[in-house]
């Protein structure tokens, strides 16, 4: 990249992280649309957990927000002074101020800001992603999409791998229970994650036992449902050879933090998200693009370097490696840039409504849904589901999962 914009040289200048993993990449100083060649987007996440994709909540959001510090500030101190939130609280966060009963107010205070008419309308987005799908969409692209190429077949460019994922992602809760389906995510996660550098935790042994009972389980179903599912783990039963290669490519040794030589991040959402989103809004908003993320301990410099090469990939493959569509992607923390906080009140949103959206019983979401529905971008990891299904709740849906 130009590298043409300002960022602060010091070691962990700007970052409350420490250590050489943090070294770079960090902003200090106030974002600002009227310094450089690209408009800032802040961007935040909520409900992300790297690639350990099982066990908390089933959506993960990514909430951004197309606006620099200065403007972004007059709206924090704005909506800090309407909602009554003490100036002793050093940054405004969606989790510690506009949930729980009391907050409704404040609530509805954010969603005029995000409505129409509101300083937000039209500069906010929700990325939402799926984790059920991301997985049973990994499985796919990792395992049988290697398969059928070294058969001479491509199953990815005329859809018929993301026809394969939405069948196991949306039949199998039913083909396997809700608890058999939850073993096979989880053991799934456990075995692709950068946890299982060395197999140790799980082996392709035990991968290939839980698919094959999966199936065998699925099979014995006399439900329709269960039918297609019993079909994408039958021909996941086939494709040891193709888990055994992605094992033995792992890595043996890591650094004491975590980090290894090579990055492995084929479970990590981020990957996907982050690129994705800033090529939306490069098309939505033109030109080049200033990206601040919030730091936190899993955005080391090596990862927002591979979010960076994934998004000029991205632009190149949608023809905008022309115009360099990605400036820079840095790092800040939220308590120096209010447009972070800005991006954490999205995200918040959008996380409170998709577990509004899944069934459970959250008045945030319940209150913020019709607002947050029109932000979801049509390009997130979703089901068969868009945008407008996140103004309702799927009972049916949510308990059969």
């Amino acid at each position: 990249m130009s590298g043409m914009i300002e960022r602060d040289h010091a070691p962990n200048a700007g970052t409350g992280l420490l250590g050489a993993y943090f070294s770079r990449r960090n902003r200090q100083a106030p974002t600002d649309d009227g310094v450089g060649t690209g408009r800032w987007i802040a961007i935040d996440e909520s409900g992300y957990n790297g690639d350990q994709l099982h066990g908390r909540d089933r959506y993960m959001i990514l909430g951004s927000v197309a606006i620099d510090d200065a403007e972004a500030a007059a709206i924090v101190d704005t909506l800090r002074r309407d909602a009554g939130i003490q100036q002793s609280a050093t940054e405004v966060k969606f989790q510690k101020m506009f949930t729980g009963g009391g907050a409704s107010r404040r609530r509805r205070l954010l969603g005029e800001l995000l409505g129409p008419g509101g300083s937000l309308h039209d500069r906010a987005s929700v990325y939402v992603i799926d984790k059920h799908y991301f997985v049973a969409a990994k499985l796919v692209s990792l395992l049988l999409e290697e398969r059928f190429n070294a058969l001479g077949y491509d199953i990815d460019s005329n859809g018929v791998g993301r026809q394969l994922a939405l069948d196991l992602a949306t039949e199998g809760p039913r083909a396997l229970g809700r608890d058999g389906f939850d073993r096979l995510i989880a053991t799934a996660v456990g075995f692709f994650s950068k946890k299982n550098r060395t197999g140790d935790q799980v082996t392709v042994d035990d991968f290939y036992a839980v698919i094959r009972e999966s199936y065998a389980y699925a099979r014995r179903r006399k439900a329709p449902q269960a039918k297609k599912a019993a079909e994408v783990l039958d021909m996941l039963r086939k494709t040891r050879p193709e888990a055994e290669e992605f094992a033995r490519e792992r890595p043996a040794e890591a650094t004491p933090t975590g980090e290894h030589g090579l990055l492995d991040d084929a479970m990590d959402p981020l990957v996907t998200a982050v690129p994705t989103v800033i090529l939306h809004a490069s098309i939505r908003y033109g030109g080049k693009l200033q990206v601040l993320a919030d730091d936190q301990r899993l955005l080391t410099d090596d990862k927002l370097e591979v979010l960076e090469r994934g998004a000029t990939a991205v632009g190149l493959v949608h023809g905008l490696i022309k115009e360099n569509h990605l400036q820079d992607l840095v790092r800040g923390r939220s308590v120096d840039h209010p447009s972070l906080q800005l991006a954490d009140l999205i995200a918040g949103a959008g996380r409170v409504v998709a577990r509004w959206h899944d069934g459970e019983d959250e008045p945030a979401g319940d209150e913020l849904h019709l607002v947050v529905a029109p932000l979801v971008d049509p390009g997130g990891l979703l089901m068969d589901e868009g945008h407008e299904d996140f103004a309702r709740v799927d009972s049916a849906r949510a308990k059969r999962r």
